[in-house]
């Protein structure tokens, strides 16, 4: 069934008498676009790349029927890649629309604020001072980025309430404060051991597995349920805080749990491939853009997240194939010619 709300074509998710939700027409037909084009994008991945493997021969891989190089190249190395990368996209771009909801700020990702940095902080503690394995590391990047997460919040909170600039500012200074131990800790370990470090800290999906992939899943879908769920509320905060509580709901209660998903969703992702930046900043605004909403716009955000990542994973494999680039350095930059015109255009605003 469809409804109108404020001029905008719904489609009613649900029994007839009490739907679950109300769906914007335009974001369906954008959601199903962008996935259309993340799962073309997914199937050229999977056959190209510096490994000779034709369309076909991938395809009767993936169906069960390939040999075992090509399916040791497609099933085991290529598809939990691509898996990893949709999800992860997902997650990092649905808590950057969390966040800049939050602050009503543009500004206000995850990766601008500092968590990504906190998390990069935890995981060198683990591998270079502590001598931590892989599953140890995921550990102290997920310690890191939450313990840091809520240092921000405690430091940029006044009077119980934190404000979208404040936040930034405060974020954007323990950032560097976290950038330069992460550096004097590199300074102090052996060549091998920085290097490996380095490159956990571009941000890097080459050797991620089946298991890895579940592992993420499980974790991360219960932060995405969550997520969805506060998507309402989180519209009618929008609206004005006034208005919200005049509805009868619980302001503070919905903020703390934003911000607990929002973390989650980062932290998780930082502690499965490293930091990846950019995509929490982009993602929601062009989802946006795209949808020509104000709002949320969940869907449509989760979605641009998984084409940006998985399409920069792409580039970064292909744009020198003898020496594939860790993703998170294309997605810096691209991120960094963003992040300058997005800082131009609220300049000009104010």
């Amino acid at each position: 069934m469809t409804d109108l709300d404020f001029g905008r074509t719904m489609h009613r998710v649900g029994p007839p008498g009490r739907p679950w939700m109300l769906v914007d027409a335009r974001s369906l037909r954008v959601c199903a676009g962008l996935w259309i084009a993340t799962a073309a994008l997914a199937v050229f991945a999977v056959f190209s790349g510096s490994a000779q493997i034709s369309f076909p021969e991938a395809m009767a891989a993936l169906a069960g029927r390939g040999d075992e190089y090509t399916t040791m190249v497609v099933l085991e190395w290529r598809a939990p890649r691509i898996v990893i990368a949709v999800l992860l996209g997902a997650c990092l771009a649905m808590s950057g629309a969390i966040f800049q909801n939050l602050t009503g700020n543009p500004l206000g990702s995850p990766d601008v604020i500092g968590f990504q940095t906190g998390s990069y902080t935890g995981a060198l503690v683990v591998m270079l001072l502590l001598g931590g394995g892989s599953a140890a590391t995921m550990g102290g990047a997920l310690v890191g980025g939450v313990a840091t997460a809520f240092l921000v919040f405690l430091l940029a909170s006044r009077r119980g309430a934190v404000r979208g600039v404040r936040l930034i500012i405060v974020g954007i200074g323990v950032s560097a404060m976290l950038a330069s131990v992460n550096v004097w800790i590199l300074l102090n370990a052996t060549v091998e051991d920085a290097i490996m470090a380095g490159l956990w800290g571009a941000g890097n999906l080459s050797g991620v597995s089946w298991p890895t992939v579940a592992t993420t899943l499980a974790g991360s879908g219960a932060f995405i349920v969550a997520a969805l769920l506060l998507s309402r509320p989180m519209r009618l905060m929008q609206i004005g805080v006034p208005f919200a509580t005049a509805l009868g709901q619980n302001v503070r209660l919905v903020q703390v749990c934003a911000i607990v998903v929002g973390v989650g969703l980062t932290a998780l992702a930082t502690a499965t491939v490293g930091p990846i930046s950019f995509i929490a900043l982009a993602a929601p605004q062009i989802a946006r853009r795209i949808v020509r909403s104000d709002g949320l716009a969940l869907g449509p955000t989760a979605a641009v997240g998984s084409l940006l990542l998985l399409l920069a994973d792409v580039v970064a494999q292909r744009i020198h194939p003898d020496s594939p680039l860790p993703v998170g350095i294309v997605t810096v930059s691209i991120g960094g010619l963003y992040f300058l015109w997005l800082l131009l255009r609220e300049g000009k605003r104010r």
